[in-house]
Order: structure tokens, then C-alpha cells, then sequence
């Protein structure tokens, strides 16, 4: 079974990630790129071989020669096109974050679909390497600690993403990476403890720092930036060792995860595929019905939202 592909959003995200990815991925195909103008939509599926164009998203979201829809804008417009699309019958990879407040999720999980089958773009979810923090609690024993950072500095000045009008800001756009790897990690629901920040010229959330504590005493420290040179990293200390991911959120063949035991180290490779290929080829057989789906929005989006509305409501004061 082929699942036929139609992107929203003429976008770089696309063009660098999801296409190349998913044309490794059968049963995936992409036949379809709708855009904010035909021309901008036939410009972009002439350079990316993409054979139908759409000069309106609705008119993809309503193509019945689609199947699923990964959608690329500014944050702001995620809900309402996701929800858009599970109405009309169409699965959605949606990137990240999914909504700017914890109310636009749970206006989309109200009113989409029972059936409707919707995931977020944090990809690193699908990765095996992601799950390996919570395995070594067998051997190395419970979590005390979780540090994780992703910082960056926008290439273009007139980025979307430093606009707070379209969900712009560094905590929105890579401070949820850490978030969710710890909710990955932990599967708990944490407390705020303390939340600090730094506001842009625009007043998007450009640079701080969030505390956590979840029910088993564990904490989690988070720093996000959109004013430094590129950098991830996450670290897990757990009662008898450590652990430390060299490339947390998309690891390539040549990265490894890092266990300390007892003044002895060891690597655990990250594994030959990507993030989007895990996520694409799973997301591929759940439409097609070979497997269940996991990680879907309804599993950890309305969460996710509600932790990062609190983290940027108390980082402003």
C-alpha cells in the first residue's frame, strides 16, 4: 500500500528533512505540494520533483489523491491546519511545537476525528537511541537527574521564528526538544519549580533556563537559546552512573550514547538511520495498518503544550 504524501508550506524544513527522508521510506510517497501561490507551489515541486501543485492549502487538504499531509508553517497556523486535515480524512505529521497554548491542543483533540491519526515532528522520538535512557535503569538505577540544552542563533534576520505573534521564540521553537526528551525519559508529570528568561526585541521568549521535579524526587534543569552557536546536549544521571547522549536529537551513524559505571565507560552506537526515517517508516505502516501507532498528539501534545505555557508565563514574571 503506497501512502501518498502532500506538503503544506513551500519550506526549508521540507526541502532539508522531510523530503529527502521520506523518499527512503516506502510505503511513503510524496505527489503533492500546495503553497500560498501556485507559482511559489510550482516553483518549489520543479526543484524538488514533486508532480501536483495546489495554490491554496485547502485545495490539498481536500485532494482525494492524498492520503497524509505534513504541514510546515509558523506555529500559530498548526492546530487550525492539522485540524483542518484530520477532518478531511487525512493522517498529519505536524511540525513542532503543535500548538502555541495548551488550549489550541485541546481544541484540536475536542474536535478532531476519534480515528483521526496526527503526529508532531519531534522525530527523535521514533529514534531506538532515544530509549535508551530509560533501559539502563535496569543496570544503572533509578534517574536523579536530567540536563538538557539546545541552543542556536537564527540564520535570517526576518525569521518567523523570532516573531511571538506567529509562535516565534527560542523556548517554542528548540527548548521543546529537551522538554519532550525528558517526558520521553521519565513519563511522569513534572512540577515548575522555578522558570527564568530572557525576551528578544519582539518580546518572544529568546534565552532561559527551567527547573523541574517529578514525582520520584528526580529533577530536570532545561536551557534553550536563540542567541548562541549551535549546540544539544543531554545528560541523565541516574543512583549508580551517568549517561551522556553526544547527539540527543538527531543522531547520525557516527554518534553513540555515552554509559559511566563504576570509573568505566562504554558506547552504545546511535544506530544507522535517521530520526525521520524511523518516524516516516512508522508512521508509513500505522496508515497501512501494520503496526499501532505510538507517539501521536494525543499521547503528549496537550502536556507538552501546558509545560511550556507554564514555563514561558513564569519566565516572564
Amino acid at each position: 500500500m503506497t501512502i501518498r504524501w502532500g506538503i503544506i508550506g513551500a519550506s526549508r524544513i521540507a526541502a532539508n528533512a522531510f523530503i529527502p527522508n521520506l523518499r527512503l521510506t516506502p510505503p511513503n510517497q510524496i505527489v503533492a505540494i500546495g503553497a500560498s501561490s501556485l507559482a511559489k507551489a510550482k516553483a518549489y515541486a520543479a526543484e524538488h520533483n514533486i508532480a501536483a501543485t495546489f495554490g491554496s492549502y485547502d485545495e490539498l487538504i481536500n485532494s482525494e489523491n492524498i492520503d497524509a499531509i505534513y504541514i510546515a508553517q509558523p506555529p500559530i497556523f498548526h492546530a487550525d491546519l492539522a485540524l483542518a486535515a484530520v477532518a478531511a480524512g487525512k493522517a498529519v505529521l505536524v511540525e513542532k511545537p503543535f500548538a502555541t497554548t495548551k488550549a489550541a491542543v485541546a481544541n484540536f483533540l475536542a474536535k478532531a476525528p476519534a480515528d483521526h491519526l496526527a503526529w508532531e515532528a519531534l522525530v527523535f522520538a521514533f529514534h531506538p537511541q532515544t530509549q535508551i535512557a530509560a533501559a539502563l535503569t535496569t543496570e544503572l538505577g533509578a534517574i536523579k537527574h536530567i540536563y538538557s540544552h539546545h541552543v542556536y542563533t537564527a540564520e535570517k534576520p526576518d525569521d518567523f521564528r523570532k516573531d511571538p505573534t506567529l509562535g516565534g521564540g527560542a523556548l517554542q521553537d528548540v527548548g521543546t526538544y529537551s522538554l519532550r526528551a525528558a517526558q520521553l525519559i521519565m513519563n511522569q508529570t513534572p512540577k515548575l519549580v522555578k522558570a527564568e528568561a530572557v525576551l528578544n526585541e519582539y518580546g518572544a521568549n529568546l534565552e532561559g533556563n527551567a527547573f523541574f521535579e517529578y514525582p520520584t524526587g528526580a529533577t530536570f534543569h532545561m536551557h534553550w537559546s536563540g542567541k548562541k552557536v549551535r549546540d544539544k546536549s543531554l545528560v541523565i544521571e541516574y543512583e549508580n552512573g551517568s549517561v551522556v547522549y553526544e547527539e540527543p536529537f538527531s543522531p547520525a551513524v557516527t554518534d553513540y550514547v555515552l554509559v559511566r559505571q563504576n570509573g568505566s565507560t562504554r558506547k552504545i552506537p546511535a544506530g544507522e538511520k535517521t530520526t525521520w526515517q524511523h518516524a516516516l517508516e512508522h508512521i508509513g505502516q500505522a496508515l497501512a495498518g501494520d503496526i499501532a501507532p505510538i507517539h501521536q498528539i494525543k499521547d503528549f501534545s496537550l502536556l507538552h503544550a501546558d509545560l511550556l505555557e507554564q514555563i514561558d508565563q513564569v519566565s516572564r514574571g
